[in-house]
């Protein structure tokens, strides 16, 4: 479930099938040109940029005590 500033209600976002168990299987059917690189794969680098700032706000708010907020980009 998410809900976004503005938005008064909470909306279930689709979740697609898993097709891979690991990151290996996934990086070798990419390179072979089995799957397309999105940027919505979980393995993808643009989800691990993403994933990374999420973690650096956290560690920072709890090292601060405060709210760090995200920039959009």
């Amino acid at each position: 479930m998410v809900r976004l500033r503005g938005e008064k209600a909470e909306r279930k976002l689709p979740t697609p099938a898993p097709a891979f168990s690991d990151s290996l299987a996934y990086l070798t059917a990419v390179v072979r040109g089995r799957v397309p690189a999105t940027d919505t794969e979980p393995s993808s680098l643009a989800n691990a940029l993403v994933v990374a700032r999420i973690l650096d706000a956290a560690r920072r708010s709890a090292a601060t005590c405060r709210t760090v907020v995200l920039d959009k980009s």
